[in-house]
């Protein structure tokens, strides 16, 4: 006796779960095969679902010449009456459905239907064929299964008998009776769109039909076969081929991160930006990778209060900010459009045009934020194109991330599509190996690209600055030159995303300066209570107005056996409605 397994197994990963999900519970199937060729079925099995149903049904799937005859049916626990019938089936296969309908619906009912097959046993001059597939294909997630078959007579070898498991990767405790007469299978567990087939071959004296011609050693090639095919799938040195597309991208990911790899270090904790730039320009040279605009946007605003065009106020701890008539010449392109985005929030307002409330600035950008920071991005990159004479990061860089990236995806599909095909520990290997290709590809996407070699050392240094404002040993050792600019550095730090850590390292730090260093920011208005060396009001007022600029800005995102298996009749589908 032996278990196979079809390659039908992968298509149960990839079916559609229906919105009413149904389980079969404890299936219980006795099939008693008579010496007149006919096959009674005894089936019953509890269906749960997390709505409820009126029908339990099952459909079976019949050949030419084949016929099922519904004996008996209703339901085994308490519950409203039902009645059992059959029908063509209601999916339009042809098949033949076997019903149970209660007069009120329910969410769990074990019910059983018993049936007569006909026509679904072979008869040959040197052999009798049962070949069915009992457990219909289509099905509905089994927890809990048993099977019991029995023949009219006792028989020895080479009549035998198969179980082929049609997709289910848990093997079956199959035993058979010492005089082949008695087979049973359990299983703990039959995923959905997998099946039970068995093949029984039988001497045919045990039969009152008769049969011509001989099949008995075709049929047992056709096992054999399969169990050789079974056999080499479950092969472990499968799984080895996993290793030849981990090494070669592995190989490659890491001499393209070395190529371009910068030569010279970076400043680790240098004290001074490494350029004059504006802060929106600096969230896109912190990282190598297009950042989300929020940083720069919420920089440049706290840039333009700094720098004249208003101030902040809080009224029960909303931040609020006065605009002002200064003239924008200075400003450059984006700055003015975010200028400009904030009087269009104000304009509303009749008492007056230039007071914003971030209630009014919140209001406003749920409708046009999300459009508005997608457009200014791309003014604010294309600027700073202009600035470096080309793009950030260099082409040939970006073209090996995708080429790699590519190739991991061939891997991925690959070892995925051995491990589909495979058994045993190898199937395991490959799906390992393609959890590692997918690994690499995506190292390749983020490790690879580069600098160009004459924007890396600016860049380096705006990572290092990065460091120098989030950490307080470094920040306590500055220069007195550091904290005299520190409200054009919070900008910075705003923009690089360290803006918090930045205002904690100096309320530790600022008080070892005195006052002539420190000076509380006039644009955050009298919140602060103008100037002075204590920095806990100020570092509150700003973290305040950071967190309020972020929750105004974040409402504009939110939204909405190759042939063996499968060869007998059978099958069909099943469940309730």
């Amino acid at each position: 006796m032996r278990v196979l397994l079809s390659l039908s197994a992968w298509l149960s990963l990839f079916g559609w779960a229906s919105a009413q999900e149904f389980t079969w519970q404890n299936v219980m199937q006795r099939v008693a095969i008579a010496a007149d060729g006919s096959v009674t079925v005894y089936d019953e099995r509890t269906l749960t679902t997390d709505e409820d149903f009126g029908d339990a049904f099952i459909c079976l799937s019949l050949g030419e010449g084949q016929t099922v005859t519904l004996l008996e049916g209703g339901a085994r626990s308490p519950g409203s009456a039902a009645t059992a019938f059959q029908q063509p089936c209601e999916d339009g296969s042809g098949g033949t459905e076997l019903v149970v309908r209660q007069a009120a619906r329910a969410d769990e009912r074990r019910v059983f239907f018993r049936y007569r097959l006909q026509g679904s046993v072979a008869v040959y001059g040197d052999v009798v064929e049962w070949y069915w597939n009992i457990l219909e294909g289509e099905h509905p997630l089994v927890r809990g299964y048993e099977l019991t078959v029995e023949v009219p007579g006792p028989m020895t070898a080479p009549y035998d008998a198969y179980v082929h498991r049609l997709g289910n990767s848990e093997l079956p405790r199959v035993k058979l009776s010492e005089n082949r007469q008695r087979l049973t299978v359990h299983y703990d567990r039959i995923p959905e769109n997998t099946g039970v087939e068995v093949r029984y071959l039988m001497p045919p004296e045990h039969f009152t039909v008769t049969g011509e011609g001989a099949a008995l050693e075709r049929l047992l090639r056709d096992e054999a076969r399969l169990a050789g095919l079974d056999a080499a799938r479950r092969n472990p040195w499968w799984g080895a081929l996993a290793l030849l597309p981990l090494v070669g991208l592995g190989t490659g990911v890491v001499r393209s991160i070395r190529k371009y790899k910068p030569t010279a270090p970076a400043m680790r904790y240098p004290f001074e930006p490494p350029a004059d730039r504006p802060p929106a320009a600096v969230t896109y040279l912190a990282s190598r990778f297009t950042n989300s605009p929020g940083p720069a946007f919420n920089a440049t605003i706290m840039d333009l209060a700094r720098r004249g065009y208003g101030s902040f106020d809080s009224q029960g701890g909303k931040f609020n900010m006065q605009l002002t008539d200064k003239d924008d010449a200075e400003l450059l392109m984006f700055e003015r459009e975010v200028l400009a985005y904030l009087r269009r929030a104000a304009a509303g307002r009749r008492d007056d045009p230039n007071y914003l409330e971030f209630k009014e600035l919140k209001r406003y950008s749920e409708k046009h934020l999300s459009l508005f920071l997608s457009s200014w991005s791309s003014d604010v990159q294309g600027w700073l194109k202009g600035e470096l004479g080309g793009p950030r990061l260099e082409p040939t860089s970006q073209r090996a991330a995708r080429v790699w990236f590519f190739l991991a995806l061939l891997a991925t599909a690959g070892c995925a599509a051995g491990g589909f095909v495979t058994l045993g520990a190898a199937r395991i290997a490959l799906f390992v190996g393609a959890f590692f290709c997918v690994g690499l590809g995506v190292a390749a996407l983020i490790s690879i690209p580069a600098w160009r070699q004459e924007i890396a050392p600016e860049a380096r240094g705006w990572a290092g600055f990065k460091r120098t404002l989030s950490d307080y040993t470094q920040m306590k050792n500055a220069p007195d030159d550091f904290f005299k600019l520190w409200e054009v550095y919070y900008c910075y730090a705003a923009a690089l995303g360290v803006a918090e850590k930045f205002l904690k390292n100096m309320e530790r730090a600022a008080p070892q300066r005195g006052d002539s260093y420190v000076r509380a920011p006039l644009w955050l208005g009298h919140h602060t209570g103008g100037s002075g060396l204590n920095l806990n009001d100020t570092a509150s007022a700003l973290n305040s107005l950071s967190s309020a600029l972020q929750a105004a800005g974040a409402s504009a995102s939110s939204g909405g056996s190759v042939s063996g298996g499968g060869g007998g009749g059978g099958g069909g589908s099943s469940g309730g409605r």
